[in-house]
């Protein structure tokens, strides 16, 4: 999916592995993050973190925390968040799936 950041530059995000390490950078790693989506006194937090996650793994050159957050649109964060969550639940599919299925030999 392809965002306008608001310092003019298109960017494609990408659900990839460079994507998880950055989600790796919370506090309390990626456990304590799955913890803190079921609170909502951190949802604002969490999603920041994603967010950022998302953008840095997508932008071309290192980016902080607070750059990143800042790049994006207000107007985008429907879209962006619309790209998580379908993201998410493929990516929880897609891992019950390889738990469900035999092993081939």
């Amino acid at each position: 999916m392809e965002i306008v950041l608001r310092n003019g530059e298109k960017i494609n995000l990408d659900w990839n592995p460079i994507f998880l390490e950055y989600l790796e950078e919370y506090d309390g790693g990626i456990e304590q993050l799955k913890k803190d989506i079921e609170d909502k006194n951190y949802r604002f937090r969490v999603f920041n973190s994603i967010l950022y996650s998302l953008i840095s793994a997508s932008y071309p050159t290192q980016l902080t925390y607070k750059e990143a957050i800042s790049l994006v649109d207000i107007n985008d964060i429907e879209k962006i968040t619309d790209f998580i969550l379908e993201n998410a639940t493929k990516t929880k599919e897609d891992n019950t799936t390889k738990r469900i299925r035999p092993h081939r030999k």
